[in-house]
């Protein structure tokens, strides 16, 4: 499946529901993940439950872009398919090469192949991918596409923490010290910062709450689309979910696991908000 002869292509980590692949028919080229140096492929040959535990037990891990092959191999797939052109959307290239993966590869394809860089990643970069493919749907052109994809770059916001569950067992302060701060942090340019603080694990959600109610604020035309973030951390992230679906503006909510691919950046115990008001 595709959309109007063209079809889209986007790598792992975005996170997109299963049922936005296939209403899209979005192609998806895994992140290389690597456990105490031997590599994966994300959600091929190591899904989330399998990472949390190996990680937990002290497994060092990082992350590697795809090799240009992945992708040239599901441009040649969907060229015999029958797509026309491709439009591939990815993780910021100021956060990883996988980008520059994807132009080697679109060099070397038999049809075209449009590659934009969403700018973000994890849910974020699943948010823009499925803004733009909602505007081809609706018989947008690739440009139009692209514009989407960057003005949802430009407008999503987000907020984490990390270190959740770990907290939580400790009576969800950072430390024994009362005065202890539990940052509240957000992926902003490529980077993540620290935009406020909590005393505890329970403060530290309703200020993530009140980031999105006060985003929301400042768009009151616009419904919003919200990813609730799952880094190993069933608890938090449900209790986070059932707060945002009693705000009214929430359109929709969207659960979501944080896989291995970033996973071995935000460690066990993540979870959070990505967020875009709609229509962008």
């Amino acid at each position: 499946m595709m959309i109007r002869k063209t079809a889209v292509v986007t790598d792992s980590a975005s996170y997109l529901p299963a049922e936005v692949i296939e209403r899209f028919g979005i192609a998806i080229v895994p992140i290389t993940v690597v456990v105490d140096g031997t590599a994966y492929r994300e959600f091929i040959d190591l899904d989330a439950p399998e990472f949390y535990r190996r990680l937990a037990a002290g497994a060092q891990v990082g992350t590697s872009q795809p090799p240009p092959g992945s992708f040239l191999d599901q441009y040649d797939r969907l060229g015999a398919i029958g797509a026309e052109r491709i439009v591939s959307i990815h993780i910021g290239a100021a956060m990883s090469g996988t980008l520059n993966s994807a132009r080697i590869a679109a060099e070397m394809s038999a049809i075209p192949v449009h590659v934009i860089d969403s700018g973000q990643a994890s849910f974020i970069e699943g948010l823009c991918v499925w803004e733009g493919c909602e505007v081809l749907a609706a018989g947008g052109s690739t440009g139009e596409m692209a514009e989407a994809v960057r003005r949802a770059g430009e407008q999503a916001g987000n907020v984490f923490i990390v270190g959740g569950t770990s907290l939580l067992k400790r009576g969800g302060r950072m430390t024994d010290d009362p005065g202890a701060a539990v940052p509240i942090l957000a992926l902003v340019d490529g980077a993540i910062i620290p935009v406020a603080a909590a005393s505890t694990v329970g403060e530290a959600l309703a200020r993530m709450v009140e980031w999105l109610e006060a985003a929301m604020q400042k768009e009151p035309a616009k419904r919003f689309r919200v990813g609730v973030a799952n880094g190993d951390a069933d608890e938090l992230a449900g209790e986070l979910e059932a707060r945002v679906r009693e705000l009214p503006g929430v359109a929709e909510v969207v659960p979501y696991v944080i896989g291995p691919a970033v996973g071995a950046h935000t460690g066990p115990g993540c979870t959070g908000l990505s967020f875009l008001g709609r229509p962008v």
